[in-house]
């Protein structure tokens, strides 16, 4: 029988690569965010969204809710560019919401469910930047609330064979991203960047990412309950 997985940010960056990834036989695939590649239409359940638009994203909640998932992967996040330490509470609350918040509300509709059948698989996309601070103040304090989350959550289901976990990544070679034009172009700033912050003087790559996951999700990772995965190459 197909595992059922739901992919929240599954159709851009890492998402995207997630989506592809998990596209087999062996996934019955929901997919959940802004727009999604018109081939992968017909291919995935894909429920359209912005989390920030409240109403709708309580729609989408309800529709989940609705179904039975084995697997849940949270890939929303990011800084939102908010990055002075003295950014005002609502800017915190926002940037919060959008790396943390969304996956509360997810989370505490459906691991119930898992938790009654005894079997689940929940991975959060958290960030190196939870403990190195590369990504400013606010966006790390966020990260770093999450990998609390996680270990609190997982104390309570792994004893249930739900297996709650994160990894956490450093900068990632994505298409058509800042780091990654620098690095293909290897410029000034590149070079300065690289030496200053990545002892393995390149971008992770999606390929070192993919497998991790995959572990994560399987019957194999049935004692990495907790687990907080660093795939970070010792980013300074």
């Amino acid at each position: 029988m197909k595992k059922k997985i739901l992919i929240i940010g599954g159709t851009s960056g890492l998402g995207i690569e997630l989506t592809k990834f998990f596209l087999n036989n062996k996934y019955d695939l929901y997919i959940l965010g802004r727009r999604i590649p018109k081939k992968f239409e017909k291919k995935v359940n894909f429920f359209k969204i912005n989390i920030f638009e409240d109403l709708k994203f309580k729609k989408v909640l309800a529709k989940i809710n609705k179904e039975n998932f084995d697997i849940i992967i949270h890939n929303i996040g990011g800084s939102l560019g908010i990055k002075n330490i003295n950014s005002n509470l609502g800017d915190y609350q926002k940037l919060w919401f959008f790396n943390l918040g969304y996956a509360i509300q997810i989370n505490n509709l459906l691991l119930p469910k898992m938790k009654k059948k005894k079997w689940g698989r929940v991975i959060h996309i958290s960030s190196a930047t939870a403990y190195n601070l590369t990504g400013g103040g606010p966006y790390s304090s966020a990260k770093s609330a999450l990998n609390t989350y996680v270990k609190s959550l997982a104390s309570e289901y792994g004893k249930h064979n739900v297996v709650i976990s994160a990894i956490c990544p450093g900068p990632i070679n994505l298409s058509n991203r800042y780091l990654s034009k620098q690095e293909n172009n290897n410029t000034k700033f590149w070079k300065a960047f690289s030496k200053n912050h990545l002892p393995m003087k390149r971008l992770l790559k999606v390929k070192e990412i993919l497998p991790v996951i995959e572990l994560l999700t399987s019957e194999n990772a049935s004692y990495c309950s907790g687990a907080i995965w660093n795939l970070d190459g010792l980013q300074k």
